[in-house]
């Protein structure tokens, strides 16, 4: 079923290079002029939901209020997923949306789709010059491929812990100093468990952790550089050395009963931190204010740290979250009003408000110094905790992140590789068993672009 829904997916991608058809390269060099005073109308659809879905429309609001020429129809349009699948749909009818919005795993796909138009491009078509330097290193790296950013960064966050400071204090353990490595978070779970906490430890199922913690040890996810080379990946690499330390530190805290498996999904484990169910959580630092609100309501105090590492490994986190994409069936006015959108998102004024209403952080320098300047992390100590862990990530093409083009389908077997581990499957065999599974859906995929 996995293969029929990749080959059916690759088609459609196959059908949108059809429809894009070819453009002259020495055309699109050159600087457009339209008439920027003219009325145009652009659909913008996201997946973000909850509290979220005002506070975009409130950026797009008052960017309509500086240019008032521009109507923008916003729309939430479901999960990452089902906005993909929406926006391929409308695609196939001649009526997407001109800015989509799509997590970062989707990149290589959507940049081999032929739906979009890639963001420099489009850029350089109507001199809207965009200062890739002001961005993080590791948010503005993620989206280039091949010398070409092809989305605008929105979203961006990477897993954090967070841990209940006063459960801590209650148990003996320093509530200033969160566990950095695996065995120190076992022996705090030990000491949690022992001040009557039945399962202290909790994240819930997904890849995004396992990737996360395969790049901290500075190992490849995949192999023709992390995915990012001149050739397309191959292959997985995730059944290594580095893989089954993952699994192994996972897989045995479940065996000791120090880990509650809350199955997948973004509730359980978020109720289980706010219910004292658990003490120590993993989650995305978009969820500070979420998580915050919480534990003070039960009168704790939350902390976060960096997420855990074996010892002795010396990588770094890679972002996650979603970008922002520009389809290529747009007028020139659509898609200079798109350009123009999507930058407005990202500067400092939209990215402050953006990260103090979520705890996704800001995607470029000036607005993290901004913040910092008016004391907004003296005040808010939490919210530093994912620029800290970002700042002292190396810039090696392992904590890049990787890109493959079936990313999806690989989360979703890596989450049953390591469900298959909790009924007691050796975690060597689950990964081989994984990587082979994940290696013919890359071998059908690169076929299929090929062609």
């Amino acid at each position: 079923m996995k293969k029929f829904l990749v080959l059916l997916l690759l088609s459609a991608m196959i059908v949108g290079n059809l429809f894009a058809g070819g453009q002259d390269e020495k055309e699109m060099a050159k600087a457009v002029e339209v008439d920027e005073s003219a009325p145009v109308t652009i659909q913008f659809w996201h997946a973000m939901s909850g509290d979220r879905i005002d506070l975009i429309q409130s950026i797009v609001d008052k960017f309509v209020a500086e240019n008032p020429n521009i109507t923008v129809e916003v729309q939430y349009a479901g999960s990452y997923n089902d906005t993909l699948n929406k926006v391929k749909s409308a695609y196939k009818a001649g009526n997407a949306p001109a800015i989509f919005h799509s997590y970062e795993i989707g990149t290589l796909g959507m940049i081999n789709s032929g739906l979009v138009s890639p963001v420099d491009e489009l850029a350089d078509k109507f001199n809207q010059s965009i200062d890739w330097d002001n961005f993080f290193v590791p948010v503005e790296g993620y989206y280039k491929y091949q010398g070409q950013h092809y989305s605008m960064p929105f979203n961006s966050s990477t897993p954090l812990l967070y841990y209940n400071k006063t459960l801590f204090e209650k148990a003996g353990l320093d509530p200033d100093n969160p566990p950095e490595t695996y065995s120190e978070v076992i022996e705090a779970a030990k000491a949690l468990k022992a001040s009557g906490i039945e399962k202290p430890v909790t994240w819930n199922l997904h890849g995004w952790y396992f990737e996360e913690m395969i790049a901290l040890q500075d190992a490849p996810f995949a192999n023709n550089d992390n995915g990012r080379g001149s050739e397309l990946p191959t292959e997985v690499l995730f059944n290594n050395e580095e893989g089954k330390k993952v699994f192994d530190w996972w897989i045995g805290m479940y065996n000791d009963g120090l880990f509650n498996d809350v199955g997948p999904g973004w509730s359980n484990h978020r109720a289980a931190f706010g219910s004292g169910e658990a003490a120590i959580i993993l989650s995305s630092s978009s969820d500070v204010n979420l998580l915050t609100k919480a534990l003070n309501e039960k009168g704790w105090e939350m902390g976060t740290g960096f997420i855990p590492h074996p010892e002795g490994s010396d990588g770094g986190v890679a972002i996650g979250g979603g970008s922002l994409w520009i389809t290529n069936q747009l007028t020139e006015e659509q898609q200079l009003a798109a350009v123009k959108l999507v930058k407005y998102i990202a500067n400092d004024e939209s990215q402050k408000a953006w990260h103090k209403g979520t705890g996704y952080f800001p995607v470029t320098k000036s607005a993290m110094d901004s913040l910092d300047s008016e004391g907004w992390f003296e005040e808010n100590p939490n919210y530093k905790t994912a620029f800290d862990q970002l700042l002292v990530s190396p810039g090696t093409l392992n904590s890049s992140g990787a890109l493959l083009g079936v990313f999806p389908e690989t989360r979703e077997i890596v989450q049953s590789a390591i469900q298959e581990c909790y009924q007691g499957k050796d975690t060597q065999e689950a990964l081989d068993e994984a990587a082979k599974e994940v290696n013919d859906l890359i071998t059908e995929w690169n076929e299929l672009i090929q062609l």
